[in-house]
């Protein structure tokens, strides 16, 4: 018997598991590719691509309106932007040609296509959750910092 062999294994023994769905990769992913997969279906861009819009959000749209509005999501192409009021909605719907045009030379073309600019509640908060997002814990009890 060969020494990388253990006399307590047995060559016809299978590892049990289950079996794999339909279309279910065969080697394990990370959660990250796993994430990134699960948004690609709900047809969200990369989280990269979210992320860099964001944090070029000012120099995208400028200071003055980027102190009133935020990025939402990026989704089948549509950049979706949350403003104060309507007066700050305005300008930023007249800007979506350069708008896609930058952020097409920011993330690559057809990433965004399009912009949809929505007014945000009155009196609400900004947003306080992760990526600029809506706070996925909004539990009044909670203390904010």
């Amino acid at each position: 018997m060969s020494a990388d062999r253990r006399p307590d294994r047995r060559p016809d023994r299978r590892r049990l598991s289950r079996p794999r769905m339909p279309g279910e990769p065969g080697e394990p992913v990370t959660i990250g590719e796993a994430v990134a997969m699960v948004g690609r279906q709900m047809g969200l861009a990369e989280p990269k691509a979210f992320v860099a819009v964001t944090e070029a959000w000012t120099e995208l749209v400028g200071e003055s309106i980027a102190e009133h509005s935020r990025v939402r999501s990026i989704r089948d192409g549509l950049l979706d932007v949350g403003v104060d009021s309507p007066a700050w909605a305005t300008p930023l719907r007249y800007l979506e040609t350069d708008l896609v045009e930058r952020a097409s030379r920011l993330l690559g073309p057809g990433v965004v296509t399009a912009l949809r600019v929505s007014v945000d509640a009155p009196g609400a908060e900004r947003a306080t959750g992760p990526f600029g997002g809506p706070d996925p814990d909004p539990d009044p009890r909670r203390p904010r910092s």
